[in-house]
């Protein structure tokens, strides 16, 4: 009997204690805080085109504002392709350039630029099919494979980059002109811009989405980015219309869904991951008064919210400095060109510029608080001559570049840089007052200079966040 009673003495204590861990203890299940992607901390990277000669890139020092490395022929370093005009950071040490060149001595390629920590260590060039016209480069379903967009092919290159080889081509629409890969690796989007319509595939055995062909659109797409559950992908049209595919089928089909809304004279589009939101750049030539604007659209919901409209005017010529040869002449039509936002949430920011009467390219930075959607401030960015037109700098590929300014954030939110084909730099702006302090110039050109003793700098028309 005493023996039954001490282990029910036993079993009691057994289960007060228990009773209290569950009950009494409580449980803090930790949540940290999503810091920016260390890989965009420490640098910014500008890819420039140098006419028929090979392109260069330059590495911007986040925190020094130094040109720390560079990947130029001309300088005997790491050479990349002729004409570049795309480029994506594959992984922490390597960042990939598409090169669109049908002539020369390298041709259509994909340069693989690797990094020792900010240094350009070598760059490998990987070779496309001849007469191809690669345009955009996308990564995935691992750090190893790449697609490109062969628009003279209507398809897109599948390239292992360890290999350095293609291994594949994916037949799409006509005319491809970007590519989208959702954040889970899982799926692959290309803009077909010649046939109004989008083509999807599952990237682990590359079989189509939708069994009946690419999805048409009400008019051709210009670009596309995906959200960062993987859910959505967010399509801007010609028409200036959103159209939206709901992602959520593992093996598809993707259902469209086409904005009741149009933004005018919009051309691309910038996801912010940290609002769940889409900037769009746009130039509405039917309001003479303040053309540029930024679109800014929630898209956090099942379908993309109605656009808040940020109007932008013209910085005032009292703000441009004496040297600056904007700051003498009549102000023009402002045009929206590019947008950017900052990892920490706090501000996008819109690149625009118009052209003065003597001919210059007059630019400017505007930053928009996005708490509330409304301007904070206007830098003016020192102008140049309209390279396009001719003169002593003369660049037509800066009238017919695709990105004739860009923009970029540093990955700790410090900086914000414009970079200018006709410029030939990268201008800086410091977002602790959202001024514009200094510019560094891209690469010395291997182009003969022209009525002049020293080349032209090389002309930016690309810029990523780098390793």
């Amino acid at each position: 009997m005493k023996r039954f009673l001490w282990l029910g003495v036993v079993v009691f204590l057994f289960l007060i204690c228990t009773g209290c861990g569950d009950t009494f203890r409580p449980v803090i299940i930790p949540n940290p805080p999503k810091f920016p992607d260390p890989r965009a901390t420490h640098t910014v990277v500008t890819i420039s085109d140098n006419g028929d000669l090979p392109g260069s890139a330059m590495v911007v020092n986040v925190t020094g504002d130094s040109d720390v490395s560079e990947a130029d022929c001309q300088e005997g370093s790491a050479c990349l392709g002729i004409a570049p005009v795309h480029a994506v950071q594959q992984t922490a040490t390597q960042v990939l350039v598409v090169n669109q060149s049908m002539t020369g001595k390298i041709g259509d390629s994909l340069s693989k630029v690797a990094f020792s920590g900010t240094t350009i260590s070598n760059a490998t060039t990987i070779s496309l099919p001849p007469d191809s016209a690669p345009n955009f480069v996308a990564i995935a379903p691992s750090d190893t494979t790449a697609y490109v967009t062969l628009p003279n092919f209507n398809a897109v290159a599948v390239v292992n980059t360890v290999s350095n080889s293609q291994t594949s081509t994916i037949p799409v629409g006509n005319n491809p002109v970007a590519l989208a890969v959702t954040p889970d690796k899982n799926k692959l989007y290309v803009a077909n811009k010649g046939g109004n319509s989008i083509s999807n595939f599952n990237t682990i055995d590359q079989s189509p989405r939708n069994p009946g062909g690419p999805i048409a659109l009400s008019s051709a797409p210009l670009w596309l980015v995906t959200r960062s559950d993987s859910q959505r992908v967010f399509v801007l049209e010609t028409n200036g219309r959103l159209a939206t595919l709901d992602t959520t089928a593992t093996a598809g089909p993707d259902i469209l869904t086409e904005s009741s809304f149009s933004i005018p004279g919009a051309s691309y589009l910038v996801y912010d991951g940290h609002l769940n939101r889409l900037y769009i750049p746009s130039t509405d030539i039917s309001d003479a008064m303040t053309p540029a604007r930024l679109a800014v659209v929630d898209v956090s919901g099942v379908q993309p919210a109605t656009p808040v409209i940020v109007k932008v005017t013209a910085v005032s010529q009292a703000s441009r400095s004496a040297q600056d040869p904007c700051a003498s002449t009549g102000t023009g039509t402002l045009t929206a060109v590019s947008a950017a936002a900052l990892p920490d949430g706090s501000r996008a920011y819109l690149g625009s510029y118009y052209r003065d009467g003597a001919g210059n390219i007059c630019p400017q930075v505007t930053a928009i608080n996005t708490s509330s959607n409304t301007i904070k401030t206007s830098a003016a960015v020192p102008g140049f001559p309209d390279a396009a037109i001719g003169g002593q700098f003369s660049v037509p590929v800066c009238g017919t570049t695709r990105f004739r300014f860009t923009m970029a954030a540093a990955g700790d939110s410090s900086r914000i840089y414009l970079a200018s084909c006709d410029g030939g730099n990268v201008n800086f702006i410091d977002t602790a007052n959202d001024t514009y302090f200094q510019n560094l110039p891209a690469p010395a050109s291997g182009r003969q200079p022209i009525n002049g003793t020293q080349p032209p700098p090389q002309n930016p028309v690309f810029i990523i966040a780098g390793p």
